[in-house]
């Protein structure tokens, strides 16, 4: 079971081969454990280096 790497939270969802999301903190991650924020016109926007 997963964990978002964000927040610890188990309540994940699998949204593609390799892309999960958080419904929790509201963030997409992927196996390699990237975090991203979702913009409103659903692009990803990396939180790498912004304290995550």
């Amino acid at each position: 079971m997963l964990n978002c790497p964000h927040c610890g939270s188990k309540a994940i969802g699998k949204i593609g081969t390799d892309q999960y999301y958080c419904w929790d903190c509201f963030v997409e991650f992927n196996n390699r454990r990237e975090v991203f924020n979702v913009a409103e016109d659903g692009s990803l926007l990396s939180l790498e280096g912004q304290g995550s």
